[in-house]
């Protein structure tokens, strides 16, 4: 029978294909790193290294001299600008080719398994069988001369990238390539510097600003001036992600080697333990597993400062792409929080994210901590200032809650797609600083959390104060935890005996807000200040509904009683006698 019936080749196999796109991605941060160096080298030849008042045969001689360093070195930033660009494209490229790869082996192993099945099908088959086993074959055939067309596409199309990366870097082996191809070339990055909004434009029209440029000159200006754009609210999160990458990997490498000669001044040092937090915070949230597709957990630095107040550092970091993601939520700590204090708050960051992906398994999610305004940190007899007195006041939450508006105006104004559903957590005085951003700012967010607060704000009375739905403002308090206890309750109110306090608890049932379970299973039966870091823990029942509101599952949300206050008892709270539940926060796959 099988002489009848002409059964379609074997398809060849697709050849090995061992690449590290990421490894190649981090390659070209680096080499942008270096290019902002070389940059930095440029800038100071043609600045601080001339003396304007030398004047004679000497300060002739230093000039010329210190000319061709400056123009080789403008010349060799452009060239590792152009490189990074490239390699850039050869990770994106590679990626695409990996994938290409397997959806060919996909397709061969069907291949070979319904010839198997052909085969089979004609050793025993009748002649009367026969055409239409033919037919099979003949249609199996036509896959196969696809197959082979696309494996022959994809080789030529490998080995073509393979070759333009060479040449990418033959072009800049030497000095004197790398002279004759930039030298004297003007750096994109200037024009487009000179057209960039000052410091009073809204977020809205930096992003139009950003989105006018061209990629030259975007890539231009986030080698060439990382810090005019990494923090620069409006301006997409993968463009301040990029930058501020940039200038760590700079601080991380010239304050090292500062460091390893042992010329590191005390400032210097603080800055590099800053720069050290932030990449610790950056490798907590990339080791991280998504519970739905268990691939790693993508980072992007969106906000990075390890100078700011007074050394303190400012540092924001996200779990997720905040410019795809359609739940995003900014978790805002409070006392005892600065720069060194990033990988803790991406651990948490971290685990509201994987709590969130096993709750929403088909919108993206992006859940960020943000260090970004000067929270009370230091206690006096470290010899690190008074910060820590602030947390009897509202100062710094009212500072901070202006920097938080601008923040999510700028998320809101970078976002090219389909709005976000975005979420403000405040935890402990980052409460209160949400709460100032929420009364003073009016922040156009969907959901309003306050977790362990111990106050929103002392203008803040009730949800009607806050600028958002009533229906959309939680709080989370665990019964044992003192400072969620500290906030105004009844008619007694801190502010109007003596100037302290932090205003309103939001868990009471005067402010209005939904309560809902935040207990763990490991409290005491007594108040502990342990309870009060508690609320991101995998297991509670906190970061379970917090995982709901973020994305969105108002159903899910296990409610809770609100906080009363009798006038004959004092504050009352009807979580102190429940047993609470542990919540599974990791059901992936």
């Amino acid at each position: 029978m099988s002489g009848t019936v002409t059964l379609p080749p074997v398809p060849r196999e697709v050849p090995e294909l061992v690449a590290d796109p990421a490894g190649i991605r981090a390659y070209a941060a680096d080499l942008l790193a270096a290019s902002t160096q070389v940059d930095e080298l440029g800038v100071f030849v043609a600045g601080d290294a001339r003396v304007a008042d030398w004047t004679g045969l000497g300060s002739t001689a230093y000039h010329d001299a210190i000319r061709p360093t400056g123009r080789r070195a403008d010349a060799m930033s452009l060239a590792l600008r152009n490189v990074a660009r490239r390699v850039d494209q050869h990770a994106a490229t590679l990626q695409a080719l990996l994938d290409r790869r397997a959806a060919l082996a996909d397709e061969r192993a069907q291949l070979v398994s319904a010839i198997h099945a052909l085969r089979d099908r004609v050793a025993g088959a009748t002649e009367d069988e026969a055409p239409a086993i033919q037919a099979q074959c003949d249609d199996c055939a036509a896959r196969v001369t696809t197959y082979e067309t696309d494996l022959d596409r994809w080789i030529t199309d490998l080995m073509a990238e393979e070759e333009a990366i060479q040449e990418a870097f033959a072009r800049v082996l030497t000095l004197d390539q790398v002279e004759r191809r930039y030298g004297g070339v003007d750096d994109p990055a200037d024009t487009a510097l000179d057209a960039m909004p000052g410091p009073g434009a809204s977020s809205r029209e930096v992003n139009a600003w950003w989105d006018g440029l061209t990629p030259e000159q975007q890539l231009a200006i986030i080698a060439a001036s990382p810090g005019s754009i990494g923090n620069r609210d409006g301006i997409p999160p993968e463009a301040r992600d990029a930058a501020n990458t940039v200038a760590l990997d700079r601080d991380l490498a010239d304050w090292g080697h500062l460091e390893d000669l042992g010329l590191l001044t005390d400032d210097e040092r603080r800055w590099l333990d800053n720069a050290r937090a932030a990449q610790d915070a950056i490798d907590t949230i990339e080791a991280g597993v998504d519970p739905q597709t268990l691939a790693a957990v993508p980072s992007q630095l969106y906000l990075y400062d390890p100078t700011a107040f007074d050394g303190d550092g400012a540092v924001a970091v996200a779990a997720g792409d905040l410019a795809t993601a359609h739940d995003v939520a900014v978790t805002v700590p409070g006392f005892g929080t600065d720069g060194q204090s990033a990988a803790y708050q991406a651990d948490r960051a971290l685990d509201l994210y994987e709590a969130t992906r096993s709750v929403d398994g088909t919108g993206g999610v992006a859940t960020m901590f943000w260090i970004g305004y000067d929270a009370p940190d230091n206690l006096p007899w470290t010899g690190d200032g008074w910060d820590a007195a602030g947390v009897v006041s509202e100062d710094m939450a009212t500072a901070g809650g202006d920097r938080l508006a601008d923040l999510i105006d700028g998320l809101r104004d970078s976002r090219d797609g389909d709005p976000a559903h975005l979420t403000a957590i405040g935890h402990s005085y980052g409460s209160t600083t949400t709460g100032h951003a929420a009364h003073d700012e009016g922040i156009p967010v969907d959901d309003l959390v306050f977790v362990g607060s111990p106050g929103v704000g002392g203008d803040t009375d009730d949800v009607g104060d806050t600028g958002v739905d009533p229906d959309h403002v939680w709080a989370g308090a665990n019964s044992r935890d003192p400072i969620a206890d500290l906030g105004n309750h009844g008619w007694l109110h801190l502010e109007t005996l003596d100037g302290g306090g932090l205003g309103d608890d939001p868990a009471e049932d005067d402010f209005g807000a939904i309560r809902f379970e935040a207990e763990s299973t490991t409290r005491p039966d007594h108040l502990d200040f342990d309870e009060h870091s508690k609320y991101f823990d995998h297991g509670t029942e906190s970061l379970y509904n917090l995982s709901q509101i973020v994305s969105g599952h108002y159903d899910a949300v296990l409610t809770a009683d609100p906080v009363t206050d009798p006038w004959y008892a004092g504050p009352q709270d009807p979580e102190w006698d429940r047993d609470p539940t542990e919540r599974d926060t990791l059901d992936g796959p």
